[in-house]
This record gives C-alpha cells, structure tokens and sequence, in this order.
C-alpha cells in the first residue's frame, strides 16, 4: 500500500498557494468550537530565506480559504479533501533565530459589522430568528435557524455590544446555542446534535488514540431546575420544577427568567438543566487524523469503562506537523432532556 499523506490547501485572496505553503511548513492547525467562540486557525512556516517577512508578508484583514487533503488514508485511493471555508489573518508574527512566520486566522472577519462595531438598539415584540435574521442581514452574512422553538422577545436591547456578542446573549438566554462559520450565523439547539447518530465508534486499545483524558466534577451539577416567574402586568406566577429522573439526589438551580406559560417554564427548565449537566462527564483524545471529527458530530466511547457511551463533539482541532492528527474535546449526551 502507498504511504498516506495529508497536505494543507490554502487560496489567499482567491490564488491557490498550496504548494507555497507545502515548501516552508512546520505546523498547521485548524481548531472547530460548537458553541461560543469562533473557529481559528494557525500557520507556522520556515523562513530562513525571510520571504514571510518581505513580499510574502500577507496583509492583515486579506481571506484564505482554508482546508486538509489526503491521500490513500484509510486504503490505497481514499483521496478526499474536507474544507474549513473562509478565514481571516488576523495576526501575523516573525520569530528567530531560527527565523519562523506564524500566521493566525479567525472564522469571524474584525472588519464586518458583527465583530467590528458596537451598536445601541432595540427590539420589541420580535421572534428570535427574526433578530438574527436582522443583524445578519445588517452584516451583509448569511443566517440559519436551526431550533424548534422561536421564542418571542419581549424587548431585546443592545447596548453598546458588537452584534456578536450581543446575539450569544440573547441565544444563551433562550438555551440555544451559536455558531459563526463560513460567513453563516448558525443558531441550534445543541440537544438536536445531541440525538444524531454517532459517526464512529472509538474503542480503546483497538483504534488509534494517541492519548486520552476522562473527568468527572460535580461542581455546577444539578438534579433538578426551578424557573419562578411573576408576571408583574397579570400578576400571576408561573413556577416550574424539572427533575432528571436518573438522579436520586442533587442540588436545584434556580432560575427567574421571563415565561408566558407552564409550557415554556417547563421548556425552559429543560434548556437550563441540560446545559449546566452537560458539563459533567467529559472526555479528551488525540488520534490519527479522521474527517468525521468535526464539532457538533457525536461518537461512541467503547473500552474506556465508566465513561463508555455516546459523548458530543464540543471542539475538534485538525493539525499537520509530522503527520495528521484529530484532536477532540467531548461531553457526555445527557438522555431524557
């Protein structure tokens, strides 16, 4: 069988760059976060000759178009790309001796409206998908709302925030999740993810983990969540408890947050539970390069024990040094909620 091979592919500014890239590489990494955070990405690159500090010096704010190769992987002519879209250079540092660059890039361009400006605004009255659709427009950015539930917002204020931050607070509010990707505002519930089908089995001793890292905590762990809300308008008091039936004792989070009826305590409850318990079981592994290993896809944990089971992809990171490896921070999917 012909040796396996893994490559970067890179366009700047729309020209491919591959092969210049391939001729000084030392490490390349691409880290994919669920919910959060924006993906980023790494380049570090051999320049004794000092190329990356003159003429190839490339211009901050300029775009790549970042991805992985490879070549007969699995079995001779496996030979499949997985792209990682658009990203922006956001930092560029030269380093010796030896003389090294190391570019940086973020998913989330600082030159678009949603990262660069902070605004004052309001909405009344209006769903959420609405409001994304809003400031996505607004940021010349495409939208994806991917949840069943589109809550009304009553008021929603922006006050001096960029749209970025102010839209990962009124999504945590609501117990969804969101991702900027590939010039795309994804907002989801992360329990949709949560009930996909596994992508692959990881087993213990049989496949290629480089290393692995289990914990379990109890901080911040609850058995049951309490919304209590009094409608100050009606007068009326809405109080909800949601209790994991897989637990027999445990603390109860409170929360006091705005709901119109039992059904959305209840709903609400749920969101918040499953959101602090997520944090529970989690699990870190480092293996030979796979395609499959990309946030928000789920896996099966076998060999590893008490931490057996079906765990979500929270963050992955695809990296070329010596070789390709898949990195992968994992959580535990919670049953029931």
């Amino acid at each position: 069988m012909k040796a396996r091979r893994a490559k970067v592919k890179c366009t700047y500014d729309n020209v491919d760059i591959s092969r210049d890239i391939a001729a000084f590489l030392k490490s390349f990494s691409v880290r994919e976060v669920l919910d959060g955070e924006a993906d980023s990405a790494e380049i570090t690159l051999e320049d004794r000759e000092e190329l990356w500090q003159g003429d190839w010096l490339p211009e901050r704010g300029a775009i790549m178009d970042i991805g992985i190769a490879v070549s007969d992987w699995e079995y001779e002519g496996d030979n499949r790309e997985l792209p990682f879209g658009k990203f922006e250079v956001d930092e560029i540092t030269n380093t010796g001796p030896p003389n090294e660059a190391k570019i940086k890039l973020i998913s989330v361009p600082n030159n678009t409206d949603l990262r660069g400006v902070e605004r004052t605004r309001a909405w009344e009255k209006a769903n959420l998908s609405r409001i994304v659709q809003d400031v996505a427009e607004g940021a010349s950015m495409q939208h994806y709302y991917d949840a069943p539930d589109d809550p009304i917002i009553d008021r929603a204020e922006q006050s001096e925030e960029t749209d970025l931050a102010f839209l990962q607070k009124i999504c945590k509010d609501a117990g969804l999740a969101l991702k900027v990707t590939n010039e795309t505002i994804v907002v989801f519930d992360i329990s949709k993810y949560e009930s996909a089908d596994p992508v692959m089995t990881i087993t213990k001793g049989r496949d290629n983990i480089a290393s692995f890292d289990c914990r379990m905590t109890i901080h911040n762990i609850y058995r049951a969540c309490h919304v209590k809300y009094k409608n100050g308008g009606k007068g009326e008091l809405i109080e909800y408890t949601f209790t994991d039936p897989h637990r027999a004792k445990g603390r109860t989070l409170e929360v006091n947050e705005k709901v119109e009826s039992i059904d959305e305590a209840e709903k609400l409850a749920k969101k918040k539970l499953h959101e602090k318990n997520l944090e529970e079981v989690a699990v870190s592994l480092s293996m030979m390069g796979d395609f499959a290993l990309l946030a928000s896809n789920t896996v099966m944990l076998k060999g590893f024990h008490v931490y057996d089971g079906k765990y979500l992809i929270m963050r992955s990171s695809h990296e070329i040094g010596s070789g390709y490896t898949s990195k992968i921070e994992l959580r535990r999917v919670i049953d029931g909620y």
